[in-house]
């Protein structure tokens, strides 16, 4: 007997994925707004179905097996008997010496099992596996196999052929997946689709090619773009509405270009809730947001987040707009695009033709602002126009592209601003990373090494670093969502002087003392507190003796 909803979401309660109470809120929400119970349960979890039949394969002491990352074929795959594709909800998935490992959806089904071993001759180990994926897995199979062995493509469904359908649903998997980005990349043998979840990519799926072009037509559709040019890049955006117990709008930009095998798709699902836009949710420590209210409360500066894309910039600068946020306060942005929408700030969205950003918040000025937010730098006249917008009484934040606090006034020297008016105006740097954070559920204590003792500079005491395991709530990865690293650099009187005189970055390092916390104090502090593991921290920043050592070189 197939695995039922109620099932999935008992395991969900006896895992801890879920309460029992939320459950039984779920089950009315569910009913009134006529969903399935399975369906408000994920939605209001944020995980996707498979993450259920992970649970469940933890409880029964089976192994589950992520078909997402099977290969598309094997040598043992073309041996196969062509009989043993008959089987709807079982597939061989690998061979472990005579014993044949394979993926189930129904592991009561003995029947089948007993039968798969039949015609295999050889014993089997079962696994369990998420019905949508295994049944993706075999289409993909299937597809590779065809002709061979007397298999037929037909032999099962190998995609849905309506474009809105399957654009909703992986619309819906990306949401529950908690995915940043969404790939569309075509290939010889289709369209393949990943998602980008917590910085990573993984794949998610592939649709044969007459499929997924219908799909990139109908996010171009949805996007204004014109669908007849695909030999020239394009972009866009839209606003999707997920419908059930999420009822969220997401905005998403999408940009396309041609490739080899066809048109190619990106989109980038932007902010879907301020929510939990605070300076501690990002994952700034208790000093430093102690630090950082009391620099965002001046009356005027400029305050700058630096890092790489992708590095959380932008949302630093949402949480600190939210915490000033109060009607006696005309706080007004300049944004390209605009990612989060908070209510009570004027927010505008610049074109880059007949909106920049610097004649865009010259525009401002008139509208009698009292804190401005510029989403990025990037040229003279924009550095120009912000300096002197924080010069003459107004508060200003805004990005920049440099790998460190310090660097942060090379970089604005670059773009030929005065040296003595980034003194004088510039009031606090933040450079930020991105990692990812251990699952609270599955992490596990390790004594650290003789080697990472020396990185603590605690060569005389034993510490206890924590490594990712793999469990159900963090879909067997160990990490479940990120954190930010913070390197902080509050600019006093000092070190204005210094940046006056034209200073070089390790001459402001030295100087800056208190003043200044590396990158990497702050990711071994998150390291001693569980939060994430050195790996990751190691994975983006540099030990402070090495980075020393590379900036001097550097100057």
């Amino acid at each position: 007997m197939p695995i039922t909803d109620e099932q999935l979401v008992d395991v969900a309660v006896k895992r801890g994925l879920i309460t029992a109470e939320t459950v039984m809120a779920l089950r009315l929400k569910a009913r009134r707004d006529r969903i399935g119970l399975l369906d408000a349960v994920t939605s209001y979890g944020r995980f996707p179905v498979s993450t259920l039949y992970r649970a469940l394969a933890d409880l029964r002491g089976l192994q589950f097996m992520n078909l997402n990352e099977m290969p598309d074929s094997s040598e043992f795959h073309r041996r196969l008997p062509p009989a043993i594709f008959q089987f709807i909800d079982v597939l061989p998935v690998h061979e472990e010496g005579p014993i044949v490992v394979v993926a189930t959806a129904d592991p009561d089904d003995q029947a089948t099992l007993d039968a798969i071993c039949r015609i295999l001759g050889r014993p089997i180990q079962v696994c369990l596996a998420d019905p949508e994926a295994l049944n993706q897995a075999a289409g993909r199979l299937l597809s590779v196999l065809s002709g061979r062995n007397g298999l037929s493509v037909s032999a099962r469904p190998l995609a849905v052929a309506d474009p809105v359908a399957l654009l909703d649903r992986i619309f819906k998997e990306a949401f529950l997946h908690r995915a940043s980005d969404i790939h569309f990349e075509p290939q010889a043998v289709g369209l393949q689709i990943r998602i980008r979840v917590d910085g990573a990519l993984q794949r998610f799926q592939t649709l044969p090619t007459g499929d997924g072009s219908g799909v990139v037509s109908r996010i171009k559709v949805l996007a204004g773009l014109d669908i007849a040019e695909q030999r020239a890049p394009q972009d866009g955006g839209f606003t999707y509405h997920l419908p059930g117990v999420a009822n969220q709008e997401i905005d998403i930009r999408i940009a396309t270009c041609p490739t080899r095998w066809g048109e190619r798709a990106t989109l980038r699902l932007l902010g879907i809730s301020t929510s939990d836009l605070t300076l501690e949710a990002i994952g700034m420590s208790t000093r430093h947001v102690t630090q950082f209210e009391k620099i965002i409360k001046q009356p005027h500066g400029l305050i700058l987040l630096t890092g790489p894309t992708g590095g959380g910039k932008t949302t630093t600068l949402y949480a600190a707009l939210r915490e000033i946020n109060r009607s006696e306060i005309n706080i007004m942005t300049v944004e390209d695009p605009i990612e989060y929408v908070i209510p009570g700030i004027s927010q505008i969205h610049v074109d880059g033709e007949r909106m920049t950003f610097a004649s865009t918040l010259r525009a401002l000025l008139r509208h009698d602002p009292d804190v401005l937010m510029v989403g990025e730098i990037r040229d003279a006249e924009t550095a120009d126009v912000a300096l002197k917008a924080a010069m003459t009484g107004h508060l200003v934040f805004s990005s920049l592209h440099t790998h460190s606090a310090c660097g942060a006034i090379t970089r604005l020297a670059d773009l030929e601003c005065e040296r003595y008016l980034i003194g004088s105006t510039l009031i606090g740097v933040i450079a930020q990373r991105l990692v990812r954070r251990l699952c609270p559920l599955c992490k596990k204590p390790r004594p650290a090494t003789q080697e990472e003792t020396s990185l603590f500079g605690a060569e005389e005491r034993t510490i206890t670093l924590y490594k990712p395991e793999g469990c159900a709530n963090c879909v067997g990865s160990g990490f479940r969502g990120r954190i930010g690293l913070f390197e902080t650099l509050w600019i006093n009187k000092k070190l204005g002087e210094i940046i006056s005189k034209g200073g070089t970055e390790a001459e402001l390092a030295e100087s800056a003392a208190d003043s200044l916390t590396s990158l990497f104090t702050d990711g071994k502090d998150k390291v001693l507190s569980g939060l994430t593991s050195l790996e990751e921290v190691l994975t983006v920043v540099l030990p402070d003796h090495e980075r020393s050592t590379a900036q001097k070189e550097k100057d």
